[in-house]
């Protein structure tokens, strides 16, 4: 008997994303830190705020892309530095295309964001013999 020929395998090569997870959420939390406290002051401390979410954000991504992701200098300076740059934008990139794409290039979707569910009602059942022998 002959055997049918064997289709090959098609392998699947994981996508290496352009951002760890990790640092497109550390952008949006420096964003919104950063910039939530900038309204309170009235906006006399934007340039300090822009240069610090700048440094902030920077620095928070070259640590995640170097020691979890596992890029190299070089690369991980340039995604830092595009994301002290997006964190340093004086105003929350949230809903915006840049939010989008940091959403995007970190791999993040809908299906990440978790689904709040209701608690599961647990009651205590006890059995007859118990309850008849306390009485």
């Amino acid at each position: 008997m002959d055997q049918p020929p064997k289709l090959p395998v098609k392998a699947e090569k994981r996508r290496k994303l352009f951002l760890h997870k990790l640092s497109g959420l550390w952008v949006f939390l420096v964003d919104n830190a950063f910039f939530g406290a900038t309204i309170a002051t009235a906006g006399l401390a934007l340039p300090i705020s822009c240069l610090l979410a700048f440094f902030t954000g920077g620095a928070g991504v070259f640590f995640i892309q170097t020691l979890i992701n596992r890029d190299s200098a070089k690369q991980a300076f340039n995604k830092a530095l595009l994301a002290g740059v997006l964190s340093g934008i004086p105003t929350s990139i949230a809903g915006t295309i840049y939010g989008a794409w940091v959403l995007r290039m970190a791999g993040m979707s809908k299906k990440d964001i978790p689904v709040e569910e209701p608690p599961i009602d647990v009651q205590a059942s006890t059995s007859q013999d118990e309850s008849s022998a306390s009485h």
